[in-house]
């Protein structure tokens, strides 16, 4: 697994504490965690805490796993703990976590796993940044463009105008993300053959993901669909002609669903 250099303010962060920084402890987000002192002066590269990357779905399945998932499960969505006497405990698993901040940068955060009788009973953050961390990469990013906006009539092919749209908006979607998982959904407003429309939406759906490995973003994080006039925002009925094609425009959409993957 590949490793960044992080600071010592990160090592704080993550919930190394200084004696002189002792009423950090009580805290509510620390309370069971376990404490580790020294003086301002003393810290060496023992207290650097060292996490693993896990992928932000498996910690989520996790989180929201109280009462079904086993100690089984979580080693297979998270490893094996960090602390090695967690296992011996039986009841408690503590991880080091690499959360990612923007760019190379990332956040070692203790994470901990509560079980009663092998069933996962509760999970949390040993500090609150992690937490907030953890709630911003969990929340995926919902992109919407009009097709008008980026296609010709009856096209496929991205406009100049279009192209600069889609890049400007997804570069500043993925600038906090450290490996993105993009899906790209198509979509068309049910003028014409439904066969048809399938086609165009798949088709518009992948100009759109070539376009972002364009960008620089690599190909395998990035997945496209069409959904044809499967999933219409509106209905327009009785209405016909050139003010059906205008009340239908809503539908007309390529969607873009970015999270963080790791």
């Amino acid at each position: 697994m590949e490793k960044y250099t992080k600071s010592r303010a990160v090592l704080l962060a993550a919930g190394v504490l200084l004696a002189a920084a002792g009423s950090i402890a009580s805290s509510a987000h620390a309370q069971g965690f376990t404490d580790v002192t020294a003086s301002p002066t003393g810290l060496n590269e023992r207290f650097l805490r060292n996490g693993t990357f896990i992928p932000i779905n498996n910690l989520q399945r996790v989180s929201e796993g109280s009462g079904r998932l086993t100690q089984q499960d979580v080693t297979s969505l998270l490893g094996s703990p960090n602390d090695p006497s967690s296992t011996e405990r039986g009841n408690n698993w503590l991880y080091n976590v690499n959360l990612p901040l923007q760019g190379e940068d990332y956040l070692v955060c203790q994470y901990r796993v509560s079980f009663s009788q092998q069933v996962v009973m509760s999970s949390d953050w040993r500090r609150p940044q992690c937490s907030r961390l953890f709630a911003e990469l969990s929340q995926p990013q919902a992109l919407s463009f009009s097709a008008d906006l980026l296609f010709g009539f009856d096209s496929y092919a991205i406009s100049s105008q279009g192209r600069r749209e889609l890049q400007q908006a997804t570069q500043e979607a993925t600038a906090r993300l450290r490996t993105p998982s993009i899906l790209v959904t198509g979509h068309t407003d049910r003028i014409g053959s439904a066969e048809y429309n399938m086609r165009l939406s798949q088709q518009r759906a992948q100009a759109v993901a070539d376009a972002l490995v364009q960008g620089g973003v690599s190909p395998q994080h990035i997945n496209y669909v069409g959904r044809g006039e499967n999933e219409p925002l509106v209905s327009c009925q009785n209405i016909s002609g050139a003010a059906l094609k205008e009340c239908l425009a809503p539908n007309r959409r390529v969607e873009i669903l970015l999270q963080e993957s790791i």
